[in-house]
């Protein structure tokens, strides 16, 4: 299976990689495709250096980048057109996100931002094939249908 983890997924995996997110990471990369982007990406790098959140993960620069960096390494990356589309009402950040889902031609979009369930983006998600889930959910699905 293809699936897009949010920024809010990775983030949290780089919290507490023995935590829900970091055990949906693993399963995902160990038994599934995981798909990301460069401004999926860089958001990651972004969130992970805010000092709130570099107190939560305890990683320097070096970990940071070495996190991300195995990200790019396990995911099948693709390209996000610039300018990104406006897709996703109330925060264009995620309109990176759900363009990298379809793009990546993703099954599963893992996420915990409430934005991406809108009814809209649900919408038009699901006729490009993409099933917006949250990460626990997914975590669930995987376990119960393990390839």
């Amino acid at each position: 299976m293809r699936i897009v983890c949010d920024t809010n997924v990775l983030v949290r995996a780089a919290i507490n990689r023995r935590g829900l997110a970091g055990e949906l990471l693993k399963f995902i990369r160990a038994s599934h495709l995981l798909v990301a982007s460069l401004p999926l990406l860089a958001e990651v790098l972004q969130v992970l250096r805010r000092p709130k959140i570099q107190a939560l993960h305890r990683l320097d620069e070096h970990g940071i980048r070495r996190f991300v960096k195995a990200l790019y390494k396990a995911a099948v990356i693709v390209h996000v057109p610039q300018p990104i589309p406006r897709v996703v009402p109330h925060d264009p950040k995620d309109d990176a996100i759900l363009i990298t889902a379809i793009g990546g031609k993703a099954e599963r979009l893992a996420t915990r931002d409430r934005h991406l369930f809108h009814p809209d983006v649900l919408k038009i998600a699901a006729s490009y094939g993409v099933q917006i889930i949250t990460d626990d959910a997914l975590l669930a699905e995987l376990r119960a249908h393990p390839p």
